[in-house]
């Protein structure tokens, strides 16, 4: 359903109210359904991109958490110190 469509359901129901009132409302709405269901997904088929032995990646700005990290559907568990000898800076 689209902001405009939700706004007509919402006029049908409440017909006094303020349309920008409502958009501003809708937007809080959808902000703070987004923050508490961390909806947001980025997603990769990075498999082109993989060097051997390379243990750090840039990410997308838009990456807020990463949950997990697979690879051909094995989960790759998180390290949790800095590790002893790699490939990082300094």
């Amino acid at each position: 359903m689209t902001q405009k469509e939700l706004l007509e359901v919402i006029q049908q129901h409440h017909p006094g109210s303020n349309e920008t009132a409502i958009r501003k409302a809708l937007n809080r709405a959808q902000d703070d359904f987004s923050a508490k269901t961390k909806i947001v997904f980025v997603g990769s088929d990075a498999a082109d991109t993989l060097v051997k032995d390379q243990r750090y990646y840039n990410l997308p700005t838009e990456v807020l958490e990463v949950k997990r990290v697979e690879i051909d559907d094995v989960e790759i568990k998180r390290l949790v110190d800095r590790p002893l000898k790699g490939d990082f800076d300094s």
